[in-house]
């Protein structure tokens, strides 16, 4: 059973506002499979937005965010981060999300931009005189 049949199978009356909210009719719509289908197809032809909406008629969500909020650090507990943990604090660095990085890491990424060129152009090169 796929996501969308169980929240139709679930509480089908909410997944029938769901797709009136998007200007569908349900009413073809035989048994919860059929009414799962539709919502897949809402999903499809509407986006994240109704995928979304469907995630919240699931009836195990508060569940799910129970378990999923217990395993995720609170900010208190990084407000002194150096970054030498495990967390994802420490992947925040190497992408330079703050903006903050060193002068030594920029220049090393020109560096890096420029080697990658200069060979480019050698291979151009080396083609252009063997043609």
């Amino acid at each position: 059973m796929d996501l969308y049949t169980y929240v139709a199978g679930s509480n089908p009356y909410q997944a029938k506002s769901l797709l009136h909210k998007y200007g569908y009719s349900a009413t073809n719509v035989k048994d919860t499979k059929d009414l799962g289908v539709c919502l897949k197809k809402l999903v499809v032809n509407e986006g994240e937005n109704a995928f979304h909406d469907v995630l919240n008629c699931h009836p195990d969500k508060g569940v799910i965010l129970e378990i999923f909020q217990k395993d995720a650090p609170k900010q208190e507990e990084h407000k002194n981060c150096s970054g030498d943990c495990s967390c994802n604090r420490k992947r925040e660095q190497y992408m330079n999300a703050s903006g903050d990085a060193d002068a030594k890491s920029a220049s090393s990424t020109q560096q890096t931009s420029v080697f990658i060129l200069a060979a480019a152009l050698l291979l151009a090169a080396a083609i252009i005189v063997k043609n």
